[in-house]
């Protein structure tokens, strides 16, 4: 997992998203407020919510462009829980959680790289 994850908050713009994303390399930002998860914005919610619906990114707000809720695991659970809870709700990420405070991020590539 990329521990400590890359976070927005809700009033932070589309710009400094995107920022975030490309200055850390990262193709997705987990939203949080007071240490909790609550969404993720990922380059296609980028796309979709911003340039293709033609909106400002300077005026627009991470909480108008997350997706929400976001899927969660506590860190005491295995890959392979991870991997099932990806494939049951077709996402690509989960927010590592330790007793509901956030830890960290995970996804599939990072899954298999540690496998592999």
């Amino acid at each position: 997992m990329r521990a400590p994850p890359v976070t927005a908050s809700f009033s932070d713009n589309a710009s400094t998203v995107v920022n975030k994303m490309v200055t850390r390399n990262v193709g997705a930002i987990i939203v949080a407020s007071g240490g909790k998860p609550v969404g993720i914005i990922t380059e296609r919610d980028i796309l979709e919510r911003v340039v293709n619906a033609h909106k400002d990114p300077d005026k627009i707000n991470a909480s108008d462009i997350m997706s929400s809720p976001i899927i969660t695991i506590e860190s005491n659970k295995s890959l392979i829980d991870a991997l099932k809870i990806m494939r049951d709700k077709r996402i690509r990420r989960l927010a590592v959680t330790k007793g509901g405070n956030l830890i960290g991020l995970v996804t599939e590539r990072r899954i298999l790289d540690s496998v592999v």
